[in-house]
């Protein structure tokens, strides 16, 4: 955003209350009498109770089953604070599925429907059980995010003025336009149908927008220079992930494919084709090859391979990609060989059991060790911005005890809930 936040003080309030506060109490040491000498002593509660007991020992008194406490605690008045209005859930919605955040709400479906993907992931790859975990752990998380956002935004937006609210509807508007052409073809109405499914309207979820933009700006500004990174720190982050930094050499393929199968008739496969039909694909396959072999010696690799390939990356060039080690079966003796290439080296027409290949090394790239001073730079912004994501944690999770909230357990266990059903819905049945 090309706006700063106005940074919020309360330095100078809080030293003026307790100036304040100092100068109260030494008046009321000034009016207060002094202590007169001639006063009896004022025993303590254990004196009286010691004198109690030897009185019950003595049977100057009779003991009582539940006796009150001889000097009670002068506890103060609790102050009682006005109630927030109660804010109802949407129709249809119940109210664990709602938070209540001073007079703000935040649902289970704000929470959930940036998750979507990450919640699938974590099904996809968990047990049950291990599922289960990590799904609280991340609503947890999530949550509190959510709820610093709020607290953030609201905090934020008193102190922009109506030229810069403006600039913020506008970054929001295009982040959601952003959204809507490069997640979803342009469509708005597929955009909107998808918020649906996830219990958001558009209305809201530019809302959720909002927040996120304006606590994201803010909290920077407000942090950002308390963050320092030292020297030392980045050198011992170097010693500890030097092997991140290292890397092995690598080759880029490329292959000109011409595999049999490619040459049967249309709906014939290899495993129930005659041997006569199999004898005719790999006579084909031979002279495809040799065409492509005699087509290199006038044309570049790749144009060559887009023409003459019969494999999936004929497209690109041929081009497979770097590897640092051969590739599985059946590619293992192929790949192998551009390990003994020269960049730019390319192979006679290879048979092997599937087909007929040309082999190209198209480059090299050799192995890399950086020096400390080649990464330091690198390493500095990811220890910022490590620190700052603490600090900014840390300060919505301050602003989130402060607030008055709702049960926040319940409202966890309905979105766990909530996301265990929809992730079971979505998935496809066996």
């Amino acid at each position: 955003m090309a706006w700063k936040l106005r940074i919020l003080t309360i330095g100078a309030v809080g030293a003026a209350f307790l100036q304040f506060a100092c100068r109260h109490d030494d008046r009321d040491r000034q009016n207060c009498p002094p202590p007169d000498a001639g006063r009896p002593v004022i025993k303590t509660q254990e004196e009286l109770a010691s004198e109690r007991a030897a009185q019950i020992d003595a049977g100057e008194v009779a003991p009582t089953t539940s006796p009150a406490p001889l000097l009670a605690e002068a506890k103060p008045a609790p102050t009682r604070r006005a109630p927030a209005p109660l804010i109802r859930p949407a129709p249809g919605a119940i109210e664990a599925e709602v938070l209540l955040v001073n007079d703000d709400v935040i649902t289970v479906a704000e929470v959930l429907y940036p998750l979507r993907e990450r919640i699938a992931e974590l099904r996809a790859v968990q047990t049950p059980e291990g599922f289960v975990d990590s799904l609280n752990s991340l609503l947890r998380t999530r949550t509190q995010q959510a709820v610093g956002a709020l607290l953030i935004h609201k905090k934020a937006l008193a102190g922009l003025e109506e030229h810069q609210k403006k600039i913020v509807e506008e970054g929001v508007e295009r982040r959601y336009r952003e959204t809507i052409d490069h997640e979803f073809g342009g469509s708005a109405a597929r955009f909107e149908r998808r918020l649906a499914d996830g219990g958001l309207t558009a209305q809201q979820y530019r809302t959720l927008l909002e927040r996120d933009l304006v606590a994201h700006e803010y909290v920077r500004e407000q942090l950002m220079p308390m963050v320092s990174i030292s020297r030392n720190e980045i050198l011992n982050y170097y010693r500890l992930n030097r092997a991140r930094y290292a890397t092995e050499e690598s080759r880029e393929l490329a292959m000109i494919e011409a595999p049999f199968d490619a040459f049967l008739p249309p709906d014939a496969s290899w495993d129930r084709a005659l041997e006569a039909v199999r004898a005719q694909a790999r006579l084909k396959a031979a002279r495809h090859i040799r065409s492509a072999a005699e087509a290199l010696a006038e044309r570049p690799f790749e144009d060559v391979a887009r023409e003459y390939s019969r494999g999936v990356h004929a497209t690109h060039g041929g081009v497979w990609g770097e590897i640092t080690r051969p590739l599985q079966p059946p590619y293992d003796g192929l790949s192998k060989l551009i390990f003994d290439f020269e960049e730019g080296q390319v192979s006679e027409p290879i048979e092997t059991q599937q087909g007929w290949y040309v082999v190209r090394c198209n480059k090299i790239t050799p192995a890399r060790n950086p020096a400390f001073t080649d990464v330091q730079d690198e390493i500095r912004e990811i220890l910022t911005e490590e620190k700052f994501q603490r600090l900014a944690m840390d300060y919505m999770n301050k602003l989130a005890s402060q607030a008055t909230m709702s049960s926040l357990e319940v409202f966890l266990n309905a979105a766990a809930r909530r996301a265990i059903h929809d992730e079971a819905r979505s998935r496809p049945e066996n």
